[in-house]
């Protein structure tokens, strides 16, 4: 049983754990007045509460769907704790994110059991004592135990899970696999091309650097990812203290019916303490799009979803990257707030200067020219 439970996410951990102190709260909690409320509930000389023929049965309706209702709200309670662990880094600090996604739906179809509720309810007490007999039952222990108990079981087993059709559909909907789908299609159609020889092509290039000046050349590719998606046409807009130096020699290759294409990177300098810095650096394009698709109301992004999405995106990449000791070493993934450079106490070139120095500490840049 124990090692069940370290088999469980951090998340699922809590929720075992906080079930059974939900158990044992009702348990001290609640007096041992069930067995003589069933008792007089059932006898003979009580059937009248419990009216008509339908009211029995609404009887026993509206508890399945009372329960099913507490359960779920148990269980999201602590899927909203879960997740405030990851305030900051997934929800920008903003708790009423954390609340929409751990609470909200975007479908209205649970709400109109409400009306129906209230239609129940409503009769029952037309016709008898049913509504009283219903609070009296959700009051009793047992019954509390059981909403929460099977909820949770629910939860911990999986049962509440969705289907792959299911899975399929949502993420169809609310755009879920757009990041991931951007991060596999950059590496193949880009990443795989250009990192192979991308040294060399490099080392071509910096023949025609100002050798009187002390410089630093490195050949790595820094792939910039503003959160907030936008990109510039130009870098050198964004921070006047980078430079374009020039293009590397360019390779074609043949992709997709495009014949002969063409492919080359831009080098950019900036100096740093009288050293001239090269690298190769370029906005990651795909999240370019996912800014494009936010300002668009055919594609239905929302700004939150923009950010959710970046992120998958840059986690998938950055899996894809270390996977490859190829682009391991040769690009490296630059996530900054865009939002925070505008005031000038932080740029761009400082970023990148920041990042190749941490990189030839750790020697993760294999050579400099």
């Amino acid at each position: 049983m124990f090692s069940m439970y370290l088999r469980l996410s951090p998340s699922d951990r809590a929720i075992a754990l906080g079930t059974i102190g939900i158990l044992l709260m009702f348990l001290l909690a609640c007096k041992s007045t069930d067995n003589n409320f069933w008792k007089s509930t059932l006898s003979s000389n009580n059937t009248n509460a419990f009216g008509d023929e339908l009211s029995y049965t609404l009887i026993f309706v509206t508890l399945g769907i009372i329960d099913v209702w507490v359960g779920e709200i148990i269980k999201r309670v602590f899927v909203f704790c879960g997740e405030l662990r990851f305030i900051n880094s997934r929800y920008g600090g903003r708790i009423s994110f954390v609340v929409q996604q751990s609470f909200c739906t975007k479908s209205n179809i649970p709400f109109l059991t409400l009306p129906i509720l209230v239609a129940m309810l409503t009769y029952m007490n037309l016709h008898g004592d049913g509504m009283l007999l219903v609070w009296r039952i959700l009051q009793t222990k047992w019954n509390c135990i059981i909403i929460v108990t099977i909820s949770m079981i629910a939860h911990l087993l999986r049962l509440t899970d969705p289907t792959r059709s299911e899975m399929s559909r949502v993420m169809e909907e609310q755009k879920l696999n757009v990041g991931h789908g951007f991060a596999w299609s950059f590496y193949f159609g880009y990443l795989r091309l250009i990192i192979p020889g991308l040294q060399s092509r490099m080392e071509s290039w910096k023949k025609d650097i100002d050798t009187t000046r002390k410089s630093v050349v490195v050949p790595k590719l820094y792939i910039l990812v503003p959160k907030s998606c936008y990109c510039p046409p130009s870098i050198t807009a964004a921070d006047p203290r980078l430079k374009v130096a020039g293009v590397t020699p360019s390779f074609v290759a043949n992709r997709a019916g495009n014949q002969r294409r063409e492919y080359k990177n831009t080098v950019y300098c900036f100096e740093v303490d009288k050293t001239d810095y090269y690298c190769l650096l370029e906005y990651a394009t795909p999240i370019l799009s996912l800014y494009e698709m936010s300002n668009s109301e055919e594609a239905g992004l929302s700004s939150f979803d923009r950010l959710q999405q970046m992120r998958t995106f840059v986690d998938t990449l950055q899996e894809i990257i270390n996977s490859n000791p190829e682009t391991k070493d040769n690009c490296s993934l630059l996530v900054y707030d865009d939002k925070k450079f505008g005031d000038g106490e932080q740029s761009i070139s400082t970023l990148i200067k920041d990042r190749i120095e941490k990189d030839l500490s750790e020697k993760a840049v294999t050579k400099t020219f």
